[in-house]
């Protein structure tokens, strides 16, 4: 426990010095001058504003030749710049990726992260640190472990022990029937944990039984799709779907299919495509997969120095996952599951954005700025629309838009201060010219400390997630 704290204290060292600029200060008062607003609430863009943030939440907006800064604030020049609200990353591992990535997420302007699926102790007690300060993080929200069919973690111990890279049975709870369902969900409703997430199914009266159970204890039910069937999605009551349905839902009519997503949609379920994950990690070649596991000094990808030992083994087993066929299938499927998230989008399903983030060549952070430009190249939504898809719509799915998801006074100061325009292209959103975290003023020399920090942290060199 000590080393720990020892490890989140370096880090905030280095966020607070700075390179001797007025940068990683305590919240207090910031503002931010000059700068265009693009607030996910009315109109927007807004130019020329100036932004006070006072005691970690956001103070007063109002036009640059109306807002006096406060004696003795932190100012920043915004002229050229925009500022938009932290970043949500739908759909993570924090488990698979360990804690240094918990700063890495910070860099690439994530201020809250969803995660879908992890060993519940070392999320509460990460996250527990983050919120305390004693580490640098994103807010999260935790689902505790996976809630896998009994059938599958029987296929999982059937493999010899030597062989095996994650201690799944520290992060997955086995489920073989209804009865398990209830007993499972009381048990875990005790712990601290905001949602559950599913990831395989025993059949489809466990499936029913999870559902029930997860409205009793009043949290949602989320994950991958526990049928192929509508109609039995819809009578279980699963309230968020990850990565999409089965292919097999095309047999369909379009408008049964259609008269499906907006019943979806009337319900609110979300929805978290990780479309990225069959970019980056089946339609790239072999050799560059192979190439970057070998990878230590930034060749291959800029962040491959920065992830966690853990990691990499577990990225090394996907690697010898690989095959052709596995090509062959998403091939096919591709096309298919976008005709569906095109569909859903018409329908007014909530898109959400997530990345998957601890699948092979699916980076912390880095990742969900590949899933933004995807909903835009895509799904065909605008720059905007990709926007709030990681900010406005999960805080509100959430039920956190009281406090962050837009640019308002009196909410978190959750914010992104980007050097070009991400309206006028999604890609700009990776131009982060300074994150404000909670408050906290991160300007790009405290960027680079947290990210030399990340690298220097224990689990980058020595796997800390064994059996």
């Amino acid at each position: 426990m000590k080393a720990r704290f020892v490890i989140a204290a370096v880090l905030l060292s280095c966020v607070a010095s700075g390179a001797g600029r007025a940068q990683g200060q305590e919240p207090g008062s910031i503002v931010i001058r000059n700068v265009t607003v693009i607030p996910m609430a009315g109109p927007s863009p807004v130019t020329a504003q100036t932004v006070v943030v006072r005691d970690g939440r956001i103070a007063a907006i109002g036009p640059a030749a109306d807002v006096r800064p406060p004696d003795g604030a932190t100012v920043v020049d915004g002229t050229g710049q925009y500022l938009i609200p932290g970043l949500f990353e739908m759909h993570a591992h924090t488990s698979k990726t360990r804690a240094s990535a918990l700063g890495l997420y910070v860099v690439h302007g994530v201020t809250t992260l969803r995660d879908q699926g992890s060993e519940h102790a070392e999320v509460l007690r990460w996250r527990r640190e983050v919120r305390s300060g004693a580490r640098v993080g994103p807010r999260m929200i935790i689902a505790g472990p996976y809630l896998e069919a009994l059938q599958n973690i029987e296929r999982m111990r059937r493999d010899p022990p030597e062989s095996r890279v994650e201690p799944f049975e520290r992060a997955r709870i086995p489920i073989g029937s209804p009865a398990d369902a209830r007993r499972v969900m009381d048990s875990l409703a005790a712990l601290e944990l905001d949602h559950f997430k599913i990831r395989t199914v025993q059949d489809s009266a466990t499936y029913a039984a999870l559902g029930a159970a997860a409205r009793a204890h009043g949290k949602r039910l989320t994950g991958h799709a526990g049928t192929a069937s509508p109609a039995v999605f819809l009578a279980a009551g699963q309230e968020g779907l990850d990565h999409g349905f089965p292919t097999t839902i095309d047999s369909l009519p379009r408008e049964e299919r259609m008269t499906f997503w907006r019943a979806l949609a009337a319900r609110d379920v979300g929805v978290v495509p990780t479309g990225v994950v069959v970019l980056a990690s089946v339609f790239q070649p072999l050799a560059y997969f192979r190439a970057l596991v070998d990878d230590t000094t930034a060749a291959v990808h800029p962040l491959r120095p920065y992830l966690s030992k853990f990691m990499i083994l577990d990225w090394r087993e996907q690697v010898d996952e690989v095959s052709p066929a596995r090509r062959a299938y998403f091939e096919q499927a591709w096309p298919v599951a976008l005709r569906h998230l095109r569909e859903m989008r018409e329908a007014g399903v909530r898109i959400m954005a997530g990345s998957d983030v601890a699948v092979l060549n699916v980076f912390p952070g880095a990742s969900l700025h590949d899933e933004l430009r995807l909903f835009v190249d895509s799904l065909g939504m605008s720059p905007l629309e990709a926007l709030a898809s990681a900010t406005r719509e999960p805080a509100e799915w959430l039920g956190l838009a009281d406090s962050v998801g837009t640019i308002e006074p009196g909410k978190v100061a959750d914010l992104v201060l980007l050097e070009a325009d991400p309206l006028a292209d999604i890609a700009n959103t990776r131009r982060i010219a300074a994150v404000v975290l909670r408050g906290r003023l991160l300007g790009r020399g405290d960027l680079e400390s947290l990210l030399a920090a990340v690298a220097a942290m224990p689990d980058v060199r020595v796997n800390d997630w064994v059996r």
